[in-house]
């Protein structure tokens, strides 16, 4: 039985920036079963009533976060929380999606294995888990589950293979298979300088998009590794404002294109992501993102948007890195980075009350890890 013990705090900041105007209030929350317990599930039950965007942050590479995440979707769903936002590129979210609903989770295991730096947020268990509650079209065929980032640097080896068996001749087959040979060489050797979305350029892509005219399928295909790369090249000449902003802008507008696109107006959407992403205001990149884009729409509507950020206390998560072999390690977290959200928040961990070490103890025991969630429900009069 999967079981998690977390605490709830709640303090009215955008994860950052703020200082709370009170001492927060902590809840204990724990996940049992798959189902949401404690003195919080109610408190996010209520605050979840009111909202058409669940916003929640996190770092990548925690097994609690999704089956977390996962059992708050279960309580949110007759509330008509339909969707699911990731982050993660819309054709590769599309291939997992499919693969989960033919072959399950082994069925994805072998594309992992086949590609192990193609999907790395699509990677672990307890994610797939999660995006598998979210399969399925509504009624005007729009997908409840939305990858909104651009195309992963690992991931062009699943669509060149794509290329390859859609090719409308012998030519754009050639010139596809070559591209694949490339990248499944770079890709073993993990020469990152050598991948595709590293080092090809937009009159590459072009030459390889008048290979394929006519095809549709194709062209978006080709359209969307040469977005990627553009993102992808920015930071790696050191433009990283350049590459911030046009991931921003790339994110809001493939969120809007499936949100504009489901059946149902005012759709009511789940997004996961990293923590920046989701948060208010201008990030640390100096961007504005998803989630002051999301909870302006959903002022609009007349609704709110409810932040929930999953801050690790410590435990272990998987990273992801290109080398030969396993691009994954299993690495002991510091959670150190989050000391200003902590601070902004009113709260010392080390002060938190006498159950938080009884807690401690029994995540240590059981390899579980212990986490902090500050929510925060935006409104028009809060900030």
């Amino acid at each position: 039985m999967t079981m998690i013990r977390s605490v709830l705090a709640m303090a009215a900041l955008a994860f950052a920036g703020q200082i709370a105007q009170a001492a927060p209030q902590t809840y204990a929350l724990d996940v049992q079963g798959g189902h949401l317990g404690g003195p919080g599930a109610a408190v996010l039950r209520g605050a979840a009533a009111e909202a058409q965007f669940v916003l929640f942050g996190e770092d990548h590479g925690f097994a609690d976060s999704p089956v977390l995440l996962r059992a708050l979707a279960q309580e949110m769903r007759p509330l008509g929380f339909k969707h699911l936002v990731i982050e993660a590129g819309a054709r590769s979210t599309a291939m997992v999606a499919d693969t989960l609903a033919r072959d399950g989770i082994p069925g994805v295991a072998r594309l992992v294995h086949d590609v192990p730096l193609g999907l790395p947020f699509l990677s672990l268990r307890e994610d797939d888990e999660l995006i598998g509650d979210f399969l399925g079209r509504d009624a005007k065929g729009t997908p409840y589950l939305w990858g909104v980032d651009q195309e992963f640097i690992g991931s062009p080896v699943f669509h060149l293979r794509r290329l390859v068996a859609i090719a409308p001749n012998d030519a754009a087959r050639a010139e596809a298979q070559r591209l694949l040979d490339a990248e499944q060489d770079a890709a073993a050797k993990a020469a990152q300088d050598k991948f595709l979305l590293s080092a090809a350029t937009p009159a590459q892509f072009d030459a390889l998009a008048a290979l394929f005219q006519g095809q549709a399928e194709a062209q978006g295909i080709i359209a969307d590794l040469k977005e990627s790369a553009d993102i992808y090249q920015a930071w790696m000449h050191g433009h990283n404002y350049d590459n911030n902003a046009h991931r921003a802008r790339y994110l809001a507008a493939n969120f809007l294109r499936d949100y504009r696109a489901a059946a149902e107006p005012d759709a009511k959407v789940i997004f996961k992501m990293g923590i920046e992403h989701v948060a208010l205001g201008t990030t640390t990149n100096n961007t504005v993102d998803l989630g002051t884009l999301a909870t302006m729409m959903a002022r609009a509507n007349g609704h709110s948007a409810l932040r929930i950020a999953f801050l690790p206390m410590g435990g272990h998560n998987v990273g992801f890195a290109p080398k030969p072999g396993n691009p994954t390690a299993v690495e002991a977290y510091d959670p150190k980075e989050w000391g200003d959200i902590f601070k902004a928040a009113g709260l010392d961990p080390a002060q938190m009350p006498a159950m938080l070490e009884a807690i401690r103890v029994s995540v240590t025991r059981t390899a579980e890890m212990l986490g902090y969630l500050i929510w925060h429900a935006s409104r028009g009069e809060s900030e």
